[in-house]
């Protein structure tokens, strides 16, 4: 546990920006309630503090192939259908906006599995809004190989022909979904800025989709950020699991690794099961309150919260 001397009197709410959210996935299911009626809610993002969320668009394997950029165009159409009334983030005084606003949060566009790109274009994704950027799910595409191929290799040729019309639009390249081949080589390679959206830690729940201490590091080493999951699946092997235990992993990470870097990365609506006293984004003030409890600093915990990826996404996105 952290040994840090607790900030008296702190409030609990902090300005939360959420790294990546699956509400296109959630509420695109038949049986999924109307957007006002769901756990993302507008009550709910507001109880939870969010100014920031990272609508991610997932194309699922099955999409793989020339017919994926329709597909993507769907789920473009369908992220401004569920979230209009969200305003888009596509520069850095737009992120200052939605982050310093009381109005409704801002959301920023994360494609997931990027096989679509190589017919939709990275000039057309910049122009939907895309600002951040997963080469793969997690299974084997004209990119690279996701974390579930057994005996995965790295990137394809078009994966690797693709990286400098990525670092050139700008783009950050989410490593959340790479196998370890692929995810050594874009460390390796990739000019642009690299973050993990949505991840949890082979220490705790040892499986491919999770990062290791050494990826860990790599990423970290170049700058990058990491968003912890709220997946059960990704945190244990029993779905039976409670805002503690995300915390006790939290907390290893800020102690093995220092905080400036961590940050959340819910993952809302892409797993079933939920985390007792987590269970959505207004249940997020209890984690705050469990980082001060354990005697995180002020600093810290608005960072965990969503400064850390505010202060990245600054950095990263342009100015117009």
């Amino acid at each position: 546990m952290t040994t840090c001397s607790p900030d008296a009197d702190i409030p609990v709410l902090r300005p939360v920006f959420d790294a990546h959210v699956d509400i296109v996935y959630a509420l695109r299911q038949t049986d999924a309630p109307p957007f006002d009626a769901s756990p993302f809610a507008a009550d709910r993002l507001a109880a939870g503090g969010v100014r920031v969320l990272t609508s991610a668009l997932y194309c699922a394997d099955a999409y793989n192939g020339p017919g994926a950029a329709g597909h993507l165009a769907e789920l473009i159409a369908a992220d401004d259908r569920f979230l209009g009334n969200l305003p888009l983030i596509r520069t850095r005084s737009d992120l200052e906006m939605a982050w310093s606003d009381t109005g409704p949060p801002g959301r920023l566009r994360l494609l997931e599995n990027a096989d679509a790109l190589l017919e939709f274009g990275v000039k057309a994704a910049c122009a939907a809004g895309i600002v951040t950027v997963g080469l793969t799910h997690v299974g084997r595409n004209r990119l690279a190989d996701g974390n579930a191929v057994a005996d995965p290799g790295g990137l394809t040729p078009a994966g690797r022909q693709l990286l400098p019309a990525l670092a050139a639009a700008g783009l950050v390249l989410d490593v959340a979904h790479l196998a370890p081949p692929g995810f050594r080589e874009v460390l390796e390679v990739y000019p642009g800025a690299l973050a993990c959206s949505h991840t949890g830690l082979r220490r705790f729940r040892d499986v491919p989709r999770n990062l290791d201490e050494t990826q860990l590091a790599a990423l970290l080493g170049r700058g990058g950020m990491v968003g912890l999951a709220f997946a059960p699946g990704l945190l244990a092997t029993t779905p039976d699991i409670d805002l503690d235990e995300v915390f006790r992993q939290l907390d290893w990470l800020v102690q093995r690794f220092g905080a400036e870097q961590v940050g959340l990365g819910s993952d809302f609506g892409g797993f079933e099961g939920f985390c007792r006293g987590l269970e959505d984004h207004g249940r997020l003030p209890a984690l705050a309150a469990r980082m001060q409890q354990a005697g995180y600093p002020v600093a810290a915990i608005a960072g965990i919260m969503g400064e850390n990826w505010a202060r990245y996404y600054s950095r990263v996105l342009s100015s117009a």
